[in-house]
C-alpha cells in the first residue's frame, strides 16, 4: 500500500511507502500551463514569465575621440 500525495497538475508527487519517500517531478505539459496559469490568475498574480524587475542593460558612454 503507498500513500500519494498530489496538489495539483504541475507540482511535485510524494510517494511514501514502509518508511520510504519517492518524488515525482511532472512534465510541464500543456494541460499543466493551463492550469498554472489560471491559478496564478485567480491569485492576482501576474502570467508573464519575465522577473517583475528585469534588471536594465548597461549604460552607454559618448564616445570620445581618441587624442595622440
Amino acid at each position: 500500500m503507498a500513500e500519494l500525495k498530489l496538489t495539483n497538475a504541475y507540482s511535485p508527487m510524494l510517494f511514501t511507502a514502509d518508511g520510504y519517500q519517492l518524488v515525482v517531478m511532472p512534465m510541464m505539459t500543456d494541460k499543466a500551463s493551463e492550469q498554472a496559469k489560471a491559478d496564478r490568475e485567480a491569485k492576482g498574480e501576474a502570467t508573464t514569465t519575465e522577473p517583475a524587475n528585469k534588471p536594465k542593460g548597461k549604460a552607454k558612454r559618448a564616445k570620445q575621440p581618441v587624442t595622440a
